[in-house]
């Protein structure tokens, strides 16, 4: 499947959780403001045999990016067809927010372990425009 396939795939899953998000806050009564405006879609193939370690690591991460100021949430989508394959959601605040998060110590210290040999990587960013 071709990756651009993935990545409407991707946007679709995205937008129904967004939506379930906003049900979730008009329930809470959360103000608008703090909705997701800016998303991240890190693409990432890891090498053969690396997909459960690569699953294991998302479960037993530090954390740390939970408590970035503007952070909204994170999603590891596997792909049904090829374990291999994957995208990292992030929901953000705003594009700030993310940009102060890659910037931060905290991040630094997030990636400092390294992580599961790839095979490719590809990040794309987005901003929220309908809801």
């Amino acid at each position: 499947m071709q990756w651009w396939i993935i990545a409407v795939l991707s946007l679709l899953v995205l937008t129904a959780a967004i939506a379930w998000q906003h049900s979730e806050a008009q329930r809470s009564e959360e103000p608008k403001e703090t909705s997701p405006k800016f998303v991240t879609v890190f693409t990432v193939e890891v090498e053969k045999g690396y997909a459960q370690e690569f699953i294991e690591r998302f479960q037993k991460r530090a954390r740390l990016i939970d408590k970035a100021k503007g952070f909204k949430g994170l999603f590891v989508l596997q792909h049904t067809q090829d374990d291999d394959k994957f995208l990292v959601v992030t929901l953000w605040e705003n594009e700030k927010s993310f940009h102060d998060w890659v910037n931060s110590e905290e991040f630094r210290k997030a990636h400092a372990e390294g992580g599961v040999p790839t095979k490719a990587t590809k990040l794309d960013t987005y901003r929220v425009v309908v809801r």
